[in-house]
């Protein structure tokens, strides 16, 4: 009988070391066949035995995705273990119940066998355990986008794994820190803890741990609007997913690749990519949160490229995944999307709920950076009054200025001055019909720098020398060439493009033109901007954004000043002026070999650099004073408050003159709301957001953002708090949640 005993033990431990060798391996078809083989034998064996050995088969099979068979065979491993009193391994048990219910789709499930997995750990005073069970339910924290309880947990995990040096988990660690970051939309923190993440896994040698820590990397990038780097990124991710047969993170490649081809115009691309991401989604598993973000991102793109009948079905396929996972940060993104879809069908109310309801979901969800893509959409639409529009991308402004997202800012204040009638940026605005020269159309300044080039530029009007501005962002390069221009051809066409807003083979069609045939898709002749503005000028913005084969053509036409349309032999004769402007060091490029040495001279003969606004205070009140008649806020005999010129003077301006005139525009905004507000104390507001404590923690910061934003709008509305959800696009039972959660009362508004 005790031989029988002995037999029966030995033969449990040589099915259960085989399981193991094979799952290493990561064989688990074979490993689950095996099982199979020799389920019968498993009931002849103890409960340790029975269920180490079902725990093994539960992991191979959550590997397969077969999540279903992985959940049924780890409960009966978990019946086993209980049974057996060996609460270290029924812990472990637990995690891998919590994985399984978290890629299911179950996040409640999981996160209480999570937390039963830690509690266990925690009596037995085994930290090592204790500190995965806490980066499980970081992880599925951050799923749920709830950042605060996932940055506890991780900090909880991380004192754990520091004292006991483990790096392997500080990386690990590191890279869902920088993820937090990421969703919140702090990106210069995101890549800095991701750069951390990588060097302590390079150390480690951890291929998995770098592919992951790549592929978060290239998303920060594609959202910061650098793509060539973000690519750079996600090439270093490719190859490591690959080798370590990573499927879930293949899929993720293709979603983000799929996501950074259609935001660079890459259309056909990005439809080939996203496709191929959605086929092996689904065959992970078709109703996972997976698979329901790539039918998300085919929704976007079908948007783009006016699909709309095919860009409604993934998003409703997608919707059915998200709402039944509660992903918040998702089923935003997608009211954002059923709003344009609904306001290009011409459902009017459908799509003004929608967008407010995008809004308000993204704002409880936390992901601060798709709630300001919202608001961006949001004051795009027509549907709302121009007030309420500027007030979306004014606070979508203000977002990205705090966390530096310099692309995006300018994006929004483009928006923000075609929007803007009154902008002094607009051709409209430059000269009145009797042709005089106006305040609108004039550089005003009172820097003796500036100056002096202005009077230069009347002797440059009879040369054919191009000029080149260059400066910070917002410092008013596009107003300078405006204004050369109403000093040199103002009856002439002022033609502008911005080179950095569109991909290659756009601006190469917008600039030189096209023959009907010269392409699939030409179906009419195209006029080029060349030959729009001749006779004129042509204003080229952002030229240090130029691809080098453009600079190449570029540089041909401004020494044979002709050009030849696409698919045609003729060329056309030019007497243009050409201004060109960046932000970027073109004499650094030039030596990096990514802009040509010969087009730098031959544009950089006239040369100015605009200081920014900061190194120019004196032009303060002089464009304060413009900017508040501009928008009716003073007439021309008040004097501007000596308060109100301080605190324009103090602040830094590190958007330079078009955040001035934007700043300008709040007010007017702010003020329209308020019956009898004071200007004074109104401007306060919109200089809070610099003032917050850069020694918080995040979620501290982002939490006196969101109070600054509450007492903002109350403020405005006198304390009215439907008024106030109005004004933020929010619901009023959100404000009223708000409010209790940062204990705001109406003592707070005086």
């Amino acid at each position: 009988m005790s031989d029988n005993k002995n037999n029966s033990v030995a033969f449990g431990q040589s099915i259960k070391h085989y399981l193991a060798s094979l799952i290493a391996q990561k064989d688990y078809a074979k490993a689950i066949k095996y099982y199979k083989d020799n389920l019968i034998e498993l009931e002849s064996f103890g409960n340790i035995q029975a269920g180490e050995i079902y725990h093994l088969a539960a992991r191979a099979y959550a590997s397969l995705t077969h999540y279903h068979q992985a959940l049924k065979t780890a409960r009966m491993a978990q019946n086993k273990i209980a049974a057996s009193g060996d609460n270290h391994l029924l812990a472990e048990i637990f995690l891998t119940i919590g994985g399984i219910l978290r890629d299911m789709g179950e996040a409640k499930e999981a996160k209480n066998a999570f937390r039963d997995a830690e509690s266990i750990f925690r009596r037995n005073d085994c930290q090592e355990g204790r500190s995965r069970a806490l980066n499980y339910l970081a992880g599925l924290f951050f799923r749920q986008n709830d950042f605060s309880n996932s940055l506890h947990a991780l900090m909880d995990a991380i004192d754990i794994a520091r004292r006991q040096k483990d790096n392997k988990k500080l990386a690990y660690m590191m890279g869902n820190i920088g993820r937090i970051y990421t969703f919140i939309g702090d990106f210069n923190e995101a890549i800095k803890h991701l750069n951390i993440n990588i060097e302590l896994s390079q150390n480690l040698n951890d291929t998995t741990e770098i592919a992951r820590a790549y592929l978060s990397l290239g998303y920060v990038h594609m959202q910061k609007g650098n793509y060539p780097q973000a690519k750079e990124s996600l090439e270093k991710a490719q190859p490591l997913i690959i080798q370590n047969q990573l499927k879930r993170d293949e899929v993720i490649y293709l979603t983000y690749l799929g996501e950074l081809f259609y935001l660079s115009g890459q259309l056909e691309e990005s439809q080939e990519v996203l496709e191929k991401a959605l086929h092996l989604a689904n065959k992970i598993d078709p109703d996972i949160t997976l698979t329901g973000r790539v039918l998300r991102h085919l929704a976007e793109l079908n948007l783009r490229r006016e699909n709309y009948r095919m860009a409604h079905r993934f998003c409703f396929m997608s919707w059915v995944i998200m709402e039944k996972a509660n992903n918040k940060m998702e089923l935003g993104a997608l009211l954002r999307v059923k709003a344009v879809l609904a306001e290009k069908a011409v459902e009017n109310e459908e799509s003004i709920k929608d967008y407010k309801q995008a809004i308000a979901v993204l704002d409880e969800s936390g992901v601060r950076f798709e709630r300001a893509q919202a608001l961006v959409a949001a004051g795009q639409s027509k549907l709302f009054t121009v007030r309420q529009r500027l007030n979306y991308l004014f606070r979508a402004a203000e977002f990205y200025q705090h966390h530096n997202l310099l692309f995006q800012q300018e994006k929004v204040e483009r928006i923000i001055d075609e929007i803007d009638s009154l902008s002094v940026f607009s051709p409209k605005n430059a000269m009145k019909k009797n042709n005089r020269f106006t305040e609108d159309v004039d550089f005003i300044t009172a820097c003796p720098e500036i100056r002096h080039f202005k009077k230069q530029l009347p002797l440059l009007t009879n040369t054919d020398l191009p000029l080149l501005l260059t400066g910070e962002t917002g410092v008013g390069k596009d107003h300078m060439a405006r204004y050369f221009h109403a000093i040199s051809r103002p009856h002439m066409p002022f033609v502008a493009i911005n080179c950095s807003s569109l991909p290659e083979t756009l601006l190469e069609s917008e600039l030189f033109g096209y023959k009907k045939g010269a392409f699939t898709g030409a179906e009419n002749n195209k006029q080029g901007l060349f030959v729009v503005a001749n006779s004129g000028i042509l204003f080229l913005d952002e030229i240090g954004d130029m691809p080098l084969t453009l600079q190449t053509k570029l540089l041909g036409v401004l020494e044979n000043r002709k050009v030849i349309p696409l698919g045609s032999t003729t060329s056309v004769k030019l007497d243009i002026k050409l201004v060109a402007a960046t932000n970027k060091n073109l004499e650094q490029m030039v030596e990096e070999g990514t802009f040509r040495r010969d087009l730098y001279y031959r544009l950089s003969g006239l040369h100015f650099n605009i200081p920014p606004l900061r190194e120019r205070k004196e032009d303060i009140p002089l464009l304060l004073k413009l900017f508040m008649k501009r928008c009716h806020l003073l007439n021309s005999k008040q004097p501007i408050p000596s308060e109100l010129i301080q605190q324009f003077v103090f602040y830094d301006w590190p958007g330079n003159t078009r955040e001035l005139f934007n700043k300008v525009k709040r007010l007017e905004v702010m003020t329209q709301m308020v019956a009898e507000g004071d200007l004074i104390e109104i401007s306060r507001t919109i200089f809070n957001q610099n003032a917050e404590v850069q020694n918080n923690t995040l979620f501290e910061r982002v939490e006196q953002f969101e109070r600054k934003i509450i007492l903002e709008a109350l403020l405005a509305t006198h304390g009215n708090k439907s008024e106030a959800a109005r004004m933020l696009g929010i619901h009023e039972a959100t404000v009223r949640s708000k409010l209790k959660r940062y204990h705001i009362t109406l003592a707070d508004l005086n």
